[in-house]
């Protein structure tokens, strides 16, 4: 990571000190250095090098080469070579830095209260740039000429400033106005900031033009501003992410460990997701029956200023788009899209390149772990098992999803781009595949997609294969979720070995017909794949609607049991109709229905059951709830002992799902807490999987890889660890990666890579 991020002053300033001469020039392949100057220097170059760098800065490989002397004096910093990329990689955008926030509230600074303040430590990158190399004239800054001071700023080695391509300031920068659906309201920048903050204290909506693109604002401790705001977003019930104005008003809405901090003032500033507190700055409707909130702080100058003097200490800040769109990155698409959403628009003249969203963590025991990976980490590539001898392009599945190219020893996920459910979704991948391709200068001549023949990433991936004759690849959902902690662990079975892995998540195509997502497997260095075990198949009872409304799976479970007398004395009958569950439970023996093993289908019916939800308003609605309630438990519950597994005369072993519902239900109806009833669910399936994960991975097998969406949560994280390492063996947990939907075309494009590698095919060696 050595452009844009004030590399080459870094290493002028060394080099000088150092009193040698040469030069430092950007190349498509890196930086090339050379310096000239009697020995010892120049080994104190090479030691003080790594210490030297700026805070962006990251040196993978440095390879040192003696020359011919051709007795320069002076050191000097090259203007760019332009060329195909090969390995020179610009850094993604980053938070507003401290010595600019400290500029900013300088009275005598030129750039004080300025909402473009930058410099090489900070600022837009990733979302600005057209093209490598990274120059000003390849950015949306190019239609933004320089004045004299900034100019100087520019050229100077020695500023912090030099080569900061978006640097600007009041005279020569990027102008901010405020106004509403039907024009201008005001075109003063600092007026148009008064305004903003009173229209925000008032209970307004503000669409607020940031670094990758659009995000809605209101006060986060006003109930009818955030009613309003997820009435007109069509939003109802999903937590919404929350901006404080600092640190210490951050630790009043949230319980922050030490990695929690480190990651709100990190350069990413992503939302970290942490236990909440009991706050007045926060309303009931920001994260409703969650245990957790969303908490960042302010990331780009504007959203300083929109606190500056303000009558608010902490904003709702999310993605500005309506439910199932991609954020609006022009004031065009920002005032077609969002009016009827948002009061009024803080707009600027600042192109937004690339649309990248909020990136959100979550903090567990060991750490921040990744939920959405975008603005702040893409463009940084992640290790592949192999050399990718053709660039892969990946194109993930259905919900949360990413695209990601693999070229060389690299793969680069792509930003968020979100479920598939609509045309503009889908048009956003198909822009970021071409974006993807585009920066780093290649076309991709291998693809690979889902297995799923009915999703909107496999039919792109089938056209863009037909249209340029490239090789396509399907990759079983589960094996790509197992391939890409394999992959980020760096434990991708080598020729002639051989992985494990258990993949906990909602739903993905199994070649059975079986909706999978509870599914323990062995992945060979040769690509062959192996299903070994798997949870209870359960009836979607009404098929697709069994996935939104969870009582559906909890009712057919329980007749399968043979425990449907429960049913009626259930929270969930006060919830749903008694005559539609009991028809549901009549209907739940038909072999007409869609089965699934889903470990997120037994969670969110284990939500319904206590009565936590009846309809899911977000996908996993019902299992984060019930995970919160189990959070509240206090103290360790012991599992239920009269749970055990079952064994499939047929085929694999299996984790008895609808005996886990069945006995939660007649705790439940014996009077148990709901609390303790949600964790013993969560302390039963994880002794339930360790011992299943005992059994069928072989002796002598040291890790097992973790992944799916299952694994956001705190409990299944720690539980299943823990389990395992009782039994020897050491789990594998996703964290640079979203264990769920997010990583899967990571996964994908280290078995596509793998795949050209050693000339073998993805394939299923039995057992499903």
């Amino acid at each position: 990571m050595v452009q844009g991020v004030g590399f080459r002053p870094a290493v002028f300033r060394l080099a000088s000190a150092l009193q040698l001469g040469g030069w430092v020039c950007n190349t498509p392949d890196g930086v090339v250095i050379e310096v000239e100057g009697d020995e010892p220097a120049a080994g104190r170059f090479i030691v003080g090098l790594r210490r030297s760098l700026p805070p962006l800065a990251r040196l993978d490989d440095l390879d040192v080469l003696e020359i011919q002397s051709v007795k320069e004096t002076d050191f000097r910093v090259l203007a760019s070579a332009e060329g195909r990329r090969q390995r020179a990689l610009v850094p993604p955008d980053a938070a507003l830095c401290a010595d600019c926030r400290a500029e900013m509230a300088n009275r005598r600074n030129r750039r004080f209260s300025y909402p473009f303040t930058t410099c090489t430590n900070c600022g837009p990158r990733f979302s600005i740039v057209r093209g490598l190399p990274y120059d000003r004239e390849r950015t949306a800054m190019a239609c933004f000429p320089l004045c004299p001071e900034c100019e100087r700023e520019y050229t100077d080695p020695r500023d912090r400033r030099f080569h900061a391509e978006p640097v600007c300031c009041p005279k020569c920068g990027p102008r901010l106005w405020l106004q509403d659906a039907h024009g201008m309201v005001a075109d003063r920048p600092e007026e148009a900031l008064s305004l903003a903050r009173r229209e925000l204290a008032a209970g307004a909506i503000v669409a607020v033009k940031a670094l990758g693109g659009f995000q809605l604002a209101c006060r986060a401790d006003d109930q009818a501003a955030v009613a309003r705001l997820r009435e007109r977003k069509r939003r109802p019930a999903k937590p919404l992410a929350v901006m404080a104005r600092d640190l210490a008003v951050a630790r009043r809405l949230a319980t922050l460990d030490e990695a929690g901090v480190a990651a709100l003032a990190s350069t990413q500033a992503p939302v970290v997701l942490a236990p909440r507190r009991e706050s007045s700055l926060l309303c009931d409707g920001i994260a409703p029956g969650l245990s957790d909130v969303g908490v960042m702080l302010p990331t780009a100058p504007v959203h300083v200023e929109l606190f500056r003097g303000a009558q608010f200490d902490a904003l709702v800040m999310t993605s500005g788009n309506a439910s199932d769109e991609p954020i609006c990155r022009s004031n065009r698409e920002a005032l077609a899209r969002l009016t009827g959403i948002a009061d009024s628009f803080l707009l600027h003249d600042r192109d937004v390149v690339r649309r990248v969203d909020d990136s959100v963590v979550r903090a567990t025991a060991e750490g921040t772990i990744m939920v959405r990976r975008a603005r702040g980490y893409v463009p940084e590539p992640l290790p592949l098992p192999v050399e990718a001898e053709e660039p892969v392009l990946a194109l993930g599945g259905y919900l949360q999803t990413t695209a990601c190219l693999a070229v060389g020893r690299e793969a680069f996920p792509s930003q968020h781009v979100g479920d598939l459910d609509s045309d503009a979704a889908r048009a956003f991948l198909a822009e970021v595949v071409a974006g993807l391709e585009e920066f780093l200068e290649v076309e991709a001549e291998v693809i690979v997609v889902d297995a799923h023949p009915d999703y909107p990433s496999t039919w792109l991936g089938e056209r863009l294969a037909r249209q340029r004759g490239a090789r396509l690849f399907q990759a079983q959902h589960h094996v790509a979720h197992a391939a890409a902690v394999l992959a980020e662990h760096k434990a991708f079975p080598g020729a002639g070995e051989t992985s494990f892995a258990l993949a906990l998540d909602g739903t993905g195509w199994g070649p059975d017909g079986v909706a999978w997502g509870g599914e323990w497997l062995s992945l060979s260095g040769d690509l062959a794949w192996h299903r070994l075990a798997h949870l209870e198949a359960l009836p979607l009872v009404g098929g697709e609607a069994a996935v939104r409304e969870p009582w559906r799976v909890l009712v057919a479970a329980l007749a399968r049991h043979g425990s449907e007398g429960l049913i009626e004395r259930l929270p969930v009958a006060k919830l749903v109709a008694i005559d539609r569950l009991l028809q549901v439970a009549r209907l739940a023996g038909s072999s007409s229905w869609p089965l699934a093993t889903g470990a997120g289908r037994l969670f969110e019916a284990a939500g319904a059951l206590l009565g936590l939800v009846a309809a899911n308003g977000y996908e996993g609605e019902s299992a984060a709830r019930l995970e919160a309630c189990a959070a509240a438990a206090g103290g360790e519950v012991e599992p239920w002992p009269e749970v055990e597994l079952s064994g499939d005369r047929d085929g694999p072993a299996m984790l008895p799902s609808s005996a886990v519902l069945a006995a939660a239900a007649r705790r439940v109806v014996s009077g148990e807490t709901a609390e303790r009833v949600a964790a013993g669910v969560h302390a039963t399936f994880c002794a339930l999987a360790v011992e299943l994960t005992r059994r069928v991975v072989p002796l002598g097998i040291g890790t097992v890889a973790l992944g799916g969406g299952c694994l956001v949560n705190r409990i299944l994280r720690r539980r299943l660890a823990d389990g395992l390492a009782g039994v020897g063996l050491r789990a594998l947990l996703p964290t640079s990666m979203p264990p769920g939907d997010g990583g899967i075309a990571y996964g994908q494009a280290a078995l596509g890579a793998v795949a050209v590698a050693r000339s073998v095919e993805l394939r299923n060696d039995g057992g499903g």
